[in-house]
């Protein structure tokens, strides 16, 4: 997690939303044309090749002083003047001035050889430079850049790119001078180094423990124990493979089977007495203090290993045998996730960690820089160097490099750090950021190998691993009692926190306060984008390319780790890519409202929400859910129902409900959004139920008929059903089998949305329709319930064997009277369920039971449950269909263009 106690919640800058590295190409020379041209060429200079600064400049300098600071003398020069000088005649030109010769050299030198000779002269290269910057000053001054300070602004905001090469890179020049001005005041009495005492063989014999996840541990510690290492003793972690794994929301990840390892490994730690360079190698002073944390554990000596952290170690731990082995040169590596999941506190103390035990001796050194400060670990004689100013470190590190010495640097940007543009390019790199592109992007520009690496948010089952790390370190440490701990209560209000602010531990294990503000700011994010154009937004949250920085992303997105949609780019390995998504089902549900109120009023085309590609997986994927509304969609459907049978039946033993004309709900004329927080209500017919959450159980959505199928049989003695609920699964894979776990998890889910459900699930007859795209490969037959070696194994697979399961493909006949349907359709009714909280995080209190501090308030009301809207189509121009909801952000708002 980020940080530790008190200090856990170090700001960053915070990114504002993630963006893939661009490799930028490299800019071209610019070109010299004929003589008879001359007057319109640009000045020919290489690029890599910029005019020195003086030393006297400040940031108050003018662009104009800067710019013509070489070009004296040349402005009232005639040409008659210019000829004599260095060419002793005038070969018969006008006596005019050089600007208006410049205008157009040809009208005033006939001869073409003569033209020649004038404009290739090193002389007329000096006025065709001057002409140069001062059409520079005036481009500069008509967008009101006039000074030094005003130039910088505008470079940090990307708005001089079509500035002329020449000109941008003496005016770097320039501000590069001011601030080595600056470093040299500012560094000049500062002592050069200072020798830390034990922190090397503090981080170096750092110890590991594991959190897992096992039948041997009771509820009480959330099924997890903890598993010390032998001190002195290597770990063991995840593998490749399983760190690999991109996070599924359908598919909640409970830990991993790792040997060597009693139980299911959830995340590991590492402990190092005198604490991170992260923490400034300041525990002792930190463990004074009262720690700002949600369990008012001090976390400062504690890094917290998760799969993602790993991950990070395997793929820069791959660019190290390349390299020693000569296989490739070095190149950087850049770690991107989110503000607030640990990237540095958890993979830059796991990262320098494995580094100082990494076997092969040509490894010298290894720099971490952080805070605006550096600490240097020198191997073969085990001590650390500390730097209070990174510029001299940088170069110490350069000294050691004109030596022959090899090293890494690791580098935690807590924002825009100009110094990373100056990190040699012989030794290893890793930049730590969040995906404020910004921050890197001149970087990455001017070192086309940099790779990404980016990070996923935690997972549930990390926070409980988490919370029972810190219980079980207070009990050693006698800091509480056994009788006191029950984090079953504990995890409700972290659960709570992560379902406003969403998966964040800088957040959510934070204490009440720190809380409070990030839900203050959330909504105040909600506020400032629910007034604007939610165009923008539907973007922002859908379309990996194209993204806003400014202050209310970081807010309301987090970043993800996605297998890209493109994998015959990397045959021999996956290929990953990051996506925006919704940071918190709070988040998401304020959102889809909003736009819910508003889409009747806008006009979006498809291809300002989402790419091609992701658009043919969304119509899909929506509209297998939804098809359930349409009639002739229905109808059409059951034509097309196959019967997955059990052993001993036939694909004619069953027939669906679907089948019975005119039943009571057959078709639903209402779609309810379904949220875990809405207040209970009672499941009724005609209303098709979709879950809000991305990792609803079991299935993608469900309705509730007044009649069963034919062949439906039932226990003897019990009454017949008289209803039948109709669960559809959406699936683009071969096998869709679930686990006892998650049967047993929609239960109680159902149970817990629906008044009526206890009193009815045992009389109703269930049906899955399992809901295949055409082109995907057909279900093997039917699908199958695994034990999860949960207590009700045995009932849980006595409900799943009494579910009748069919199959539909959306062949053509039914894609096609779905974009009918969605052509003609005028008005449609839908209810969006919102927070049995109403989520009111103002007023949301932790349960009692495990001390905890008291839960945040903030000043945001939560929209009022159950609203209505009612969407009149007929007022939307020139569209002709609705995509109900955008993947990824829940937004409903038109999509669909006449040519789809």
């Amino acid at each position: 997690m980020e940080g530790g106690g008190v200090k856990r919640t170090r700001d960053e800058m915070e990114g504002e939303a993630v963006a893939p590295v661009e490799q930028a190409e490299a800019p071209a020379r610019d070109q010299v044309t004929a003589a008879t041209d001359a007057a319109a060429r640009p000045v020919a200079v290489r690029h890599e090749v910029v005019a020195g600064a003086s030393g006297r400049w400040t940031l108050d300098s003018s662009v104009k002083e800067v710019l013509l600071e070489d070009c004296g003398g040349l402005s009232d020069v005639r040409l008659h003047d210019f000829l004599m000088k260095h060419f002793g005649e005038t070969f018969g030109c006008p006596s005019v001035s050089m600007s208006v010769f410049m205008d157009d050299p040809s009208v005033c030198v006939s001869d073409e050889a003569v033209l020649r000779r004038i404009t290739k002269s090193s002389a007329y290269r000096e006025y065709e430079l001057y002409k140069t910057m001062g059409e520079g000053v005036e481009r500069l001054n008509a967008r009101e850049i006039f000074s030094l300070r005003q130039w910088e602004g505008a470079v940090a905001a990307n708005e001089v790119e079509d500035i002329n090469a020449y000109v941008r890179g003496k005016l770097n020049a320039a501000l590069l001078s001011v601030r080595r001005n600056e470093e040299t005041i500012r560094v000049g009495d500062a002592p050069s180094d200072e020798e830390i005492d034990g922190a090397y063989d503090s981080v170096f014999n750092a110890r590991w423990s594991y959190v897992v996840r096992s039948d041997t541990y009771d509820k009480k510690w959330l099924g997890m124990g903890v598993v010390r290492v032998g001190e002195g003793e290597q770990p063991h972690l995840w593998s490749e493979e399983q760190a690999d794994v991109p996070y599924d929301p359908k598919e909640p990840w409970e830990g991993d089977v790792v040997p060597g390892v009693s139980g299911k490994l959830v995340m590991a730690t590492l402990k190092s007495q005198k604490g991170w360079p992260y923490m400034l190698f300041r525990a002792d002073e930190i463990q004074k203090e009262k720690a700002e944390s949600l369990t008012e554990y001090n976390a400062v000596c504690d890094a917290y290993i998760r799969r993602e952290n790993l991950r990070v170690w395997h793929i820069v731990k791959k660019g190290l045998v390349e390299w020693l082995n000569g296989v490739k040169s070095v190149h950087p590596f850049i770690v991107i996730g989110a503000p607030g999941i640990g990237k540095s506190f958890a993979t830059g103390s796991l990262l320098l960690y494995q580094m100082l035990h990494y076997k092969p001796e040509w490894l010298k050194v290894v720099a971490y820089f952080v805070d605006g400060k550096a600490y240097i670990f020198h191997r073969e004689d085990r001590r650390v160097v500390y730097y209070e100013e990174q510029a001299v470190a940088l170069r110490k590190v350069n000294e050691m490099i004109s030596k022959g010495v090899k090293g890494y640097i690791i580098f935690d940007m807590g924002g825009s750090d100009p110094i990373i543009d100056h990190l040699p390019r012989s030794w290893g790199i890793v930049l730590i950021t969040s995906p404020n592109v910004k921050n890197f992007h001149e970087f990455a520009k001017q070192r086309q190998c940099t790779t990404p690496i980016y990070m996923n948010c935690y997972e549930d089952a990390e926070f409980k691993a988490a919370l029972v790390w810190e219980r079980k370190s207070q009990l050693e440490k006698k800091q509480i009692k056994l009788k006191d701990v029950n984090l079953e209560n504990i995890w409700k209000a972290l659960d709570n926190r992560i379902y406003v602010v969403g998966p964040l531990p800088r957040y959510v294990l934070g204490d009440g306060e720190c809380f409070r503000r990030r839900v203050i700011d959330v909504n105040a994010a909600l506020s400032k984008i629910l007034v604007e154009d939610v165009n923008r937004y539907a973007r922002h949250l859908s379309n990996k390319a194209e993204w806003y920085v400014d202050d209310t992303t970081n807010k309301i997105v987090k970043l993800v780790r996605v297998r890209s949609d493109w994998p015959e780019e990397s045959p021999n390995e996956p290929l990953y890519e990051p996506r925006n998504k919704a940071v918190s089902t709070y988040v998401r549900g304020r959102i889809l409202r909003k736009a819910m109120e508003n889409f009747a009023k806008l006009t979006i085309s498809f291809s300002e929400l989402v790419t091609t590609r992701e658009w043919c997986a969304f119509k899909f994927e929506s509209s297998g859910v939804l098809a359930f509304t349409v009639g002739s969609v229905v109808t059409e459907v059951v034509r097309h129902l196959k019967y997955l049978p059990r052993e001993g039946e036939t694909e004619r033993s069953r027939t669906s409900v679907l089948a019975r004309v005119g039943a009571s709900g057959l078709l639903p004329t209402s779609v309810h959004q379904l949220c875990f927080r809405d207040k209970p209500v009672e499941i009724v017919t005609k209303c098709l139920y979709q879950p809000a959450e991305d990792n609803f159980p079991v299935v993608d959505g469900f309705f509730l008929v007044d009649a069963v199928g034919s062949g439906v049989s039932f226990p003897e003695g019990a009454a017949a059903p008289t209803q039948t609920i109709v669960l559809i699964q959406v699936t683009k894979a071969r096998d869709h089998h679930t686990t006892t776990s998650k049967v047993e998890a929609f239960r109680k889910r159902m149970a817990r949305s629906f008044t009526n459900w206890t009193e009815m699930e045992s009389r109703l007859s269930y049906e899955i329709i399992y809901v295949q795209h055409a082109e995907s490969t057909t279900l093997t037959g039917r699908q199958r319930c695994a034990r999860s070696g949960v207590a009700d194994d045995t009932v849980i697979e006595e409900f799943w064997s009494g579910i009748h399961q069919f199959l539909v493909k959306l062949e053509a006949p039914i894609a096609k009277l779905i974009l009918q349907d969605i052509h003609n359709v005028a008005t449609e009714e839908v209810t969006c369920g919102e927070s049995n909280l109403r989520y009111d995080p103002e007023k949301a209190t932790d349960d009692g039971g495990d001390a905890v501090g008291e839960e945040a308030q903030s000043d945001v009301a939560a929209p009022d449950a159950n609203v209505t809207t009612v969407v009149d189509i007929d007022r939307v121009e020139d569209v002709t269909g609705i995509a109900r909801e955008v993947r990824d952000a829940n937004i409903t708002t038109v999509a669909l263009d006449n040519s789809e």
